[in-house]
């Protein structure tokens, strides 16, 4: 039998824990690692629902990008919904794992996911952070094509119904593009410092806005949920690992939307 731990271990080869921001909870969240694994569920957010989801299809771990405890738990009052999740997670003996900004910063991992997606070429990162850990990726479109157009690109790769833009001008012309999973709207300035013509990232805040809007860096922001392509990625990477290892698992990513909004 594959021990929670072996998945933990190799994953963690790959994006090590050393990668992650200081105050990031990413790593064991629930559970006990010594337990046997054969199915995996993999998630961007450990919600009620997808606890719910890894119970039907008798997943034994849950793997999941956003940590499931991010904010520290002061009591285990059970009417509190989060913690009657919790307490859910440890009544079906699930383990659940969480791989946060160590999976931003790695090469191969989250941001280069991203800039695949879109098509991009040349990709390098444009936070560079040392020993490997590098946040966000810069890279080229094909030819140049205005800013309009390619929103519409950015809507179909993400499989967004809608987003907003910070921008004066939507007939301008790009061709770099720098992008930044999750709540990356911090890093304009390092963005529009690499050379990018327009920036890609999610939770922009209303007077960060303003202020790409006076450094004149055109933004597309997507959303914070585009980072779900995780789910696919790291399903197939469990399963190759499996298949190389001889292991008896199979890593399943979610079918939920956890995405809190709507766009109507």
């Amino acid at each position: 039998m594959t021990s929670g731990k072996q998945i933990i271990n190799r994953f963690e080869d790959f994006a090590p824990l050393s990668l992650a921001w200081e105050r990031d909870p990413s790593g064991l969240q629930l559970g006990n690692p010594d337990k046997p694994v054969k199915t995996v569920l993999v998630t961007l957010d450990v919600r009620p629902e997808v606890v719910t989801e890894a119970e039907a299809i008798h997943a034994d771990m849950i793997f999941s990008h956003h940590p499931a405890m991010f904010r520290p738990v002061h009591n285990l009052d059970l009417r509190v919904p989060q913690n009657a999740m919790y307490a859910q997670i440890l009544k079906d003996d699930l383990l659940v794992y969480a791989a946060h900004t160590n999976l931003d910063r790695v090469q191969d991992g989250m941001n280069d996911w991203l800039a695949e997606a879109l098509g991009l070429s040349q990709v390098v990162p444009f936070i560079n952070e040392g020993e490997g850990a590098n946040m966000g990726r810069i890279g080229l479109l094909p030819d140049k094509i205005r800013l309009e157009v390619f929103v519409e690109q950015v809507k179909a790769a993400y499989n967004v119904k809608g987003l907003r833009v910070v921008a004066r001008d939507l007939d301008r012309l790009v061709q770099k593009v720098a992008i930044l999973g999750g709540d990356g709207g911090d890093a304009f300035n390092d963005a529009k410092q690499a050379g990018a013509d327009v920036f890609i990232t999610g939770d922009v805040y209303y007077h960060t806005g303003h202020d790409m809007l006076a450094a004149d860096l055109p933004v597309i922001d997507p959303g914070h949920h585009i980072e779900s392509i995780m789910k696919g990625k790291v399903a197939t990477l469990i399963n190759e690992w499996a298949d190389a290892e001889g292991w008896d698992v199979k890593a399943i990513p979610s079918k939920l939307s956890t995405d809190p909004f709507t766009f109507m």
